[in-house]
């Protein structure tokens, strides 16, 4: 009996430092109970895709959703090398026969840090920096996609290589070169270029410079710059984000896009923050005012979006956000889409 109390009390202490070298698993899961108030069914443009129907949004519809679930593992190879591997599941982003929930792979990287003062090199796939700091700095994706993000200016991730440095307490900046194929089967032709530089004068205050530059046909470039300004304290927060976009259409001819993006919250009693958002997006400013022969917009038309929610934080990891969304377009007899949801997010 003694063997076995020595060889249990062995296997517990191999198991116990065993799970020491284990990977650090983490994930989040955010979704909503959603219900069309109206909708506009002869308006094709349609950003309100957050639930994979784009196009099919009918007034009156209502259902159970999520939006995102992520399992995450995150391991420190060695001193200087750290690596991550995300899963996700989007119902949107599913391409299975039948609309089927799918699963991807969301990051697959290795960091090697310290390879100058301040500096690391990040290798597979990763974020972008115009869509993934841009979330981090707002917060609230799981009420929203940000504005490059919601209109697809903009990939959130792209298999390749970054450098990033740390210059002082103030300045980062990186610079990213990948396939310019998101987290799909790798392109071989055309690539990406992603720079960014970050300034915080403080803690609170940050102002980001992003650039994208990418090829998407023989001689056919995209070419992105934005600017993101914003404040933010225990007690509040306020941020603009203001892009840029230009790309290039068969024929020769440049689409010119722009967008304007203004986040901002306020707690109200603890645990408690009013959420809102005022989005004005143009998909082509030559075309801006262009009515079809019914009056309502023409596919290229501007498009605002308004959101206000409320964030209950029940526990630290469980939140709880009533919101509603509505987004018009503009055109003379068009109805504005609306959406009430009530919204969870969790982390664990």
């Amino acid at each position: 009996m003694r063997k076995f109390y020595t060889l249990a009390a062995f296997l517990l202490l191999a198991g116990m430092a065993s799970a020491q070298n284990l990977p650090k698993f983490s994930g989040l899961f955010f979704g909503d109970y959603y219900y069309v108030v109206d909708h506009d069914a002869a308006n094709t443009v349609n950003p309100t895709s957050t639930y994979g129907i784009a196009g099919a949004l009918q007034k009156g519809m209502g259902a159970f959703d999520y939006r995102r679930i992520y399992l995450t593992a995150d391991d420190s190879i060695a001193q200087d090398f750290s690596a991550r591997f995300r899963l996700e599941s989007d119902p949107s982003a599913s391409n299975l026969g039948g609309a089927q929930i799918t699963t991807m792979v969301k990051d697959a990287f290795i960091n090697w840090k310290n390879v100058t003062d301040g500096g690391n090199i990040i290798m597979g796939l990763q974020g972008t920096p115009q869509i993934n700091m841009a979330e981090g700095i707002f917060g609230y994706r799981s009420l929203e996609k940000t504005i490059e993000d919601l209109h697809g200016i903009s990939s959130s991730r792209d298999l390749g290589v970054s450098f990033n440095q740390k210059f002082s307490d103030a300045f980062t900046g990186g610079l990213l070169i990948g396939n310019n194929s998101s987290n799909k089967v790798p392109s071989t032709r055309y690539k990406a270029a992603y720079l960014y530089l970050q300034y915080n004068p403080v803690k609170e205050f940050t102002i980001l410079l992003n650039g994208q530059y990418n090829g998407t046909g023989i001689d056919i470039f995209n070419r992105t710059g934005d600017v993101i300004v914003n404040y933010a304290n225990s007690d509040f927060s306020l941020g603009a984000q203001y892009f840029l976009n230009g790309y290039n259409v068969a024929g020769g001819s440049t689409v010119k896009r722009n967008g304007l993006s203004l986040n901002g919250w306020v707690g109200l009693i603890s645990n408690l923050r009013l959420v809102a958002r005022y989005d004005m997006y143009t998909p082509n400013s030559d075309l801006k005012n262009t009515l079809d022969s019914k009056g309502l917009p023409y596919t290229y038309g501007a498009q605002s979006l308004i959101l206000g929610a409320l964030d209950w934080t029940v526990e630290k990891n469980v939140h709880l956000m009533p919101n509603v969304e509505t987004v018009s377009y503009g055109g003379s007899g068009s109805t504005a889409d609306l959406l009430a949801r009530a919204t969870f997010y969790i982390t664990f």
